[in-house]
């Protein structure tokens, strides 16, 4: 009996949804097409958000009244009522805000995709969300909504050429936008105190975030600024119109995040685009970027060359204490010990802390900086000879060639998000990713951080990879001891907390000089790819003695040595890798 008096109150509620819909043409017909128009119709200007949130409220309003009348009917209806127009409020204001976007899309001819935030802060495109079994329940959880802009006409686009100053044009419809996105104003024309009070408080507690994104070409630190630029222009824009200064975030995503394949002009303009990330709270804001993934799938290859050769300039170098001589009997990478066993001595390895305490203290968990899954280039002032002109190192390696790969191990499948508004090509499996062949194929990627359009400020996030929060790492390549100080990676999409030191040490001798100073010493770009095993963390030497690149895999647990990784470095004019994994400086 109850079953049955419960499939009439869904029956009763999906009625009173329906009422007023009307079928879109080529849609199915009678009731299955008549439920699709209420709860899943593509057209951005249905009602589906509303006539979930009716559905849902229609039937916790009929429980409620037959458990509060004793199964009476009038108490039943009545129920059914109340729950249907609360929720209905509920959902309206998603399903008015994609409708009226739709107008100032199609009115200015502009590109625009919608896509929903999930209660975990997953991100669902709309195409995916119509193809859900449960789209209602994720409509009705939903946290917030993303709109991306794109503006492919004659016209010009959202900016003049090379700068961040909106055109007339894009003016004019952000300043549609800005109304439909106005809250405040949303309340003062709401027709009850109940209303206004509710769009008030929505108003008072959302989050808008402002990102700019760009394709892969030219530079890619130049291309994080100038996106920055651009999202705090369109953010200041807002705030002209009416959106709150403390409600806005921006952040210049530039290339880290692409939606499609950088190697056509059509996927490079889809990269080009602003988008405008709409979340209910700041706890919903904090979900949204913990989830947040790039899709490494559409990360091109670096264009391939001929390695150079460092420069033999020892000649040019400043004096220095004279160092130990070549180890005559120093093995190869292959036939080096285990971890445990990677230094000489106990006194190689407090020469080794000796000489990176001067620079590099512990680090404590630290705020988000502004850097994203690629480091800005931030070089120390060293000179010359320690960045880079020191001649060619030998680390014991082997040639790279295309039948002997440099991957790195104990990665496992990239964690990523699938692509929001395109469609992903099977060529894009991890296995075929030419970034991850070696590092030599790969580039460094810059983006910039969130931050506060109140102040500026970047947006934090303290929780670091443990392990991974500005320890100091070391092993001997081949005779040669390697330092990377400061290692530090956040948690968050692995998000690298700051620029480490990469110092090399070469022929070490603890015995000869017990306080060498470095052959190499540089503050290295890096990016970082976060993996279902470990975190990949790569390092762009730039060919300081040699090297080109260095990859290290992390675990994502609180190991004191790395699960692998790989030195790749020119001799003889030709790539060679060693492989390298360092351990925690003791």
């Amino acid at each position: 009996m109850k079953k049955k008096t419960l499939q009439h109150i869904v029956v009763a509620a999906a009625a009173l949804s329906v009422t007023g819909c009307a079928t879109v043409p080529g849609q199915q017909s009678g009731f299955q097409g008549a439920v699709r128009d209420a709860f899943n119709n593509p057209d951005p200007c249905s009602n589906n958000a509303r006539n979930t949130g009716m559905l849902i409220g229609g039937i916790a309003g009929t429980l409620l009244g037959a458990k509060l009348g004793d199964k009476d009917k009038g108490a039943m209806l009545a129920g059914a009522l109340f729950g249907g127009a609360v929720g209905g409020l509920i959902g309206a204001d998603i399903d008015d805000r994609r409708c009226a976007m739709a107008k100032v899309a199609q009115e200015y001819q502009l590109q625009m995709q919608f896509a929903a935030i999930k209660s975990d802060g997953a991100v669902i495109s709309d195409s995916e969300l119509q193809r859900a079994g449960n789209a209602g329940d994720i409509k009705k959880k939903s946290i917030g909504n993303i709109v991306s802009l794109q503006d492919q006409s004659a016209n010009g686009g959202h900016f003049q050429s090379n700068s961040a100053v909106l055109t007339e044009r894009a003016e004019r419809y952000f300043s549609a936008i800005a109304d439909i996105y106005n809250l405040n104003k949303a309340a003062q024309a709401a027709s009850t105190p109940a209303e206004k009070e509710r769009l008030r408080l929505a108003g008072n507690n959302r989050k808008l975030l402002l990102v700019g994104h760009t394709d892969d070409t030219g530079s890619s630190a130049l291309n994080a600024t100038l996106s920055e630029q651009r999202a705090r222009a369109v953010a200041e824009y807002l705030e002209r119109r009416g959106i709150p200064r403390d409600q806005m975030y921006y952040q210049g995503a530039g290339e880290v995040y692409p939606v499609a394949d950088n190697r056509a002009e059509a996927g490079r303009l889809q990269n080009r685009r602003v988008e405008i990330v709409e979340l209910a709270d700041d706890a919903s804001l904090v979900k949204y970027l913990d989830a947040r993934r790039p899709d490494y799938q559409f990360y091109r290859a670096a264009p391939a060359a001929a390695p150079a050769p460092a420069l033999a300039a020892r000649e040019r170098e400043p004096k220095r204490a004279p160092g130990p001589k070549a180890n005559p009997d120093a093995k190869p990478a292959a036939e080096r010990p285990a971890a445990g066993a990677r230094t000489a001595s106990k006194d190689a390895q407090r020469a080794v802390q000796r000489a990176a305490a001067s620079t590099a203290a512990a680090v404590k968990p630290t705020a988000r900086l502004e850097v994203m899954p690629a480091a800005r280039s931030a070089r120390s002032g060293a000179s010359a000879a320690e960045t880079g002109t020191a001649a060619a190192l030998d680390f014991g390696g082997v040639p790279l060639t295309r039948q002997v790969s440099a991957a790195p191990v104990g990665l496992g499948k990239l964690e990523r998000e699938r692509p929001l508004f395109s469609l992903i090509s099977s060529a894009y499996a991890d296995d075929d990713m030419a970034v991850l062949s070696d590092c030599s194929q790969d580039r460094p990627r810059s983006a910039g951080g969130v931050k506060a359009l109140k102040d500026g400020a970047t947006y934090r996030a303290n929780e670091h990879v443990p392990g991974l929060y500005g320890k100091t790492w070391t092993e001997r390549v081949n005779g040669h001891q390697i330092v990377i100080n400061k290692v530090a990676v956040l948690a968050s999409e692995a998000t690298l907390a700051q620029v480490p030191e990469f110092k090399v040490y070469a022929n070490y001798d603890p015995a000869r000089n017990r306080n060498p100073a470095p052959t190499v010493s540089i503050r290295p770009e890096v990016n970082t790819y976060l993996g279902e095993k470990g975190i990949l963390y790569r390092i762009f030497a730039e060919g300081a003695a040699g090297m080109k690149c260095v990859d290290i895999v992390y675990s994502r647990g609180a190991n004191k040595s790395a699960s692998g990784g790989n030195i790749v470095y020119a001799r003889n004019s030709q790539l060679y890798f060693s492989p390298f994994k360092p351990v925690i400086a003791n």
